[in-house]
């Protein structure tokens, strides 16, 4: 894992600066995701400049150093990543009069492209990837992101030059970098609390979206090609086979996906909250090891946060070396201010907050974790896809009759409904019951049901978003070109284009990084993947496939327990120990001049602290933005 930036200028009458200093700068600014080498290349006829941070993980040598040129000369890689199928490419170029002088997937990934070219070099990687490529044959640089979008890639072009980068950060050290903030991408975070690989919050500028890469040519041109769909996938079912034999075949996979990506010549481990996802994943990397693996999981002094306990009783039914750090809400706090250093854009899933925290403990013994991550979007995980399905009935009545029905629930407040459901036992389990029976209400009144989704992943809805000045919000969140598909079908594969990149696989990648750490992904290899769309009839939600395959493993009382997720007491600080930093954020004035509505934001402030409503989701994006904008200036 590394970080790669860089920046190629095409103005015919250069303002003069420094080009050296400028790429060591930018460079040096992602140290944290490099910490073990630095490398710099340059061709000044062309005025394009490369840099890159090495985290060493496969060929620890220097014949593993980047920037990379390959062995014809004509092209120089930066790479960012891991590809776990380049011992079988290795051969089948090997077999092709290709020689090799190192050990690394870099070498072998240059070299695919030299002899195969970029697009079927593409097709044939497996892995986790974002690379910079420059042609000088060609005269034309290749940038590109892996399938699912696991690896960043920011690319901007302003004022006749165009930059690249792991993050933003790096292109800050460029005295020709234009740090306007896009207003459309800022409406996006205030909803979302994440923003969208089509955007960043700097305007000229956006991710390459998963499953592309882009072609950047000396006269300016841009152009972004698809060469792996998602869409295409899921629009297709193969034949009908028993669900055993089905169940078999994700062992399988999944094993064999956990196989390579336990590839690795440091030392490695995984992360287990002792959830099915994590579990299962820790269960196949102990059965594929000769010695006990490590194992890592964060407790929390508060036992409402407290998941630790599972994790460890796992790790002994496994035989894992399981280690569990303890922590309380101090800690976490203390992170709050770091986390503009350590996301370098606007993020506000505040799991971030224990993500860094348990990132922290495994660098201390690893240099690489395994993760369990993309479980629920491939295996139907998330409540919403359950609630999705219940909250359709309502729309089989009349809109009117919805809206009395929906407005009913209005009739207590949600901390009266939280009094009422705390004495039903089978519903306390839920986290703040009010707020959700509130947002039931509205959305069993939308319009239609196509409105369903968008309503229950915003923080802000769209009518609502607190900005002061126009904006636009990209339509990424349609159902109609997925009118094949079932509701739960449809919420998956949006998540798993957007969410899934731009929050889950965001948050850790940032998280990780701070600390030198590689986290890896086996849910989302790619025959993984391509196997659960292409048989959706078996994947019929609450993770049945996964839970049979771990049953046969370990026993169900160390699993069966409701969803915790990764979640902090984030409504009770801002009325206590955060209440401060955030009341000092959200001051009129600093709120106008960064074009937010104050009314409405102090409004719901208020109503927070005083414990009118839980305002949580809502604050928080405008608390981070708030922090990070202050710390851009500064």
């Amino acid at each position: 894992m590394c970080g790669v930036t860089g920046f190629i200028d095409i103005r015919q009458n250069n303002k003069p600066y420094d080009s050296k200093k400028v790429i060591e700068k930018m460079t040096d600014t992602l140290k944290s995701r490099g910490p073990d080498d630095k490398g710099i290349w340059s061709d000044k006829k062309n005025n394009i400049f490369f840099g890159h941070r090495r985290l060493s993980i496969i060929d620890l040598s220097h014949l593993g150093k980047q920037p990379m040129i390959s062995h014809n000369k004509r092209l120089t890689i930066i790479f960012n990543g891991e590809i776990y199928n380049f011992s079988d490419l290795k051969k089948d170029l090997s077999n092709e009069n290709i020689k090799f002088i190192g050990n690394s997937d870099t070498e072998v990934l240059i070299e695919a492209i030299s002899k195969w070219g970029i697009k079927k070099a593409l097709s044939k990687i497996s892995g986790m990837f974002s690379f910079v490529i420059w042609d000088k044959k060609k005269k034309t640089l290749y940038l590109a992101r892996d399938r699912l979008g696991i690896k960043p890639l920011y690319y901007s072009f302003s004022n006749k030059i165009f930059f690249f980068g792991s993050q933003t950060k790096s292109f800050l050290k460029h005295p020709n970098w234009d740090n306007k903030i896009s207003i459309n991408a800022l409406a996006s975070f205030f909803r979302l609390g994440y923003i969208p690989s089509n955007q960043s919050i700097f305007d000229n500028t956006a991710q390459v979206l998963p499953g592309h890469y882009l072609i950047f040519s000396k006269n300016g041109k841009i152009k972004q090609k698809c060469y792996w769909s998602l869409d295409k996938i899921a629009k297709c079912n193969s034949d009908k086979k028993e669900i055993l034999s089905f169940e078999n075949k994700i062992e399988y996979t999944l094993n064999e996906s956990v196989k390579k990506h336990m590839i690795s010549d440091v030392p490695i481990g995984s992360f287990l909250s002792g959830g099915v996802d994590s579990s299962l994943i820790t269960l196949l990397m102990q059965k594929n090891s000769t010695k006990k693996i490590n194992t890592f999981n964060i407790g929390f002094e508060n036992k409402n946060l407290d998941e630790s306990v599972y994790a460890s009783k796992i790790a002994k039914h496994i035989g894992t070396n399981h280690h569990n750090a303890m922590f309380n809400n101090k800690n976490l706090i203390d992170l709050v201010p770091k986390l503009n250093e350590i996301y370098d854009e606007p993020f506000a899933d505040s799991s971030q907050l224990p993500t860094i925290l348990l990132s922290k403990l495994t660098k201390e013994k690893v240099k690489v974790a395994l993760s369990g991550d993309g479980g629920d979007e491939l295996f139907s995980g998330y409540n919403r896809y359950i609630w999705a399905k219940k909250i359709k009935l309502f729309y089989n009545l009349p809109h009117f009759v919805r809206g009395t029905i929906g407005k009913s629930f209005k009739i207590f407040s949600p901390k009266q409904w939280e009094k009422i459901i705390l004495k039903i036992p089978f519903l306390k389990k839920y986290p703040f019951p009010g707020d959700k029976i509130y947002k039931l209400s509205d959305v069993i009144q939308l319009k239609n049901f196509n409105q369903v989704y968008p309503y229950l992943i915003s923080q802000w809805q769209k009518k609502d978003i607190p900005l002061n000045v126009n904006f636009k919000i990209s339509k990424s969140f349609s159902f109609e070109k997925y009118s094949s598909l079932n509701i739960s079908e449809q919420m998956q594969l949006i998540d798993t284009k957007n969410y899934l990149p731009d929050d889950i696989l965001t948050k850790v990648d940032r998280a990780s990084m701070a600390y030198g750490l590689e986290v890896r992904v086996p849910y989302l290899e790619k025959e993984l993947v391509e196997l659960i769309w292409s048989n959706k009839q078996f994947n019929n939600g609450s993770k049945r496939i996964l839970k049979n395959i771990l049953y046969k493993y370990i026993p169900k009382n160390l699993i069966e327990r409701p969803k915790m997720g990764f979640s902090i007491p984030l409504e009770e600080w801002l009325k206590g120990s955060l209440k401060e930093w955030a009341s000092n954020l959200l001051q009129k004035k600093e709120l106008e001049e960064n074009n937010i509505d104050s009314k409405k934001v102090i409004e719901k402030w208020n109503e927070h602290i005083n414990g009118v409503r839980n305002w949580q989701y809502q604050l928080w994006p405008i608390l981070i933005y708030q922090s990070w904008k202050k710390s851009l200036i500064n």
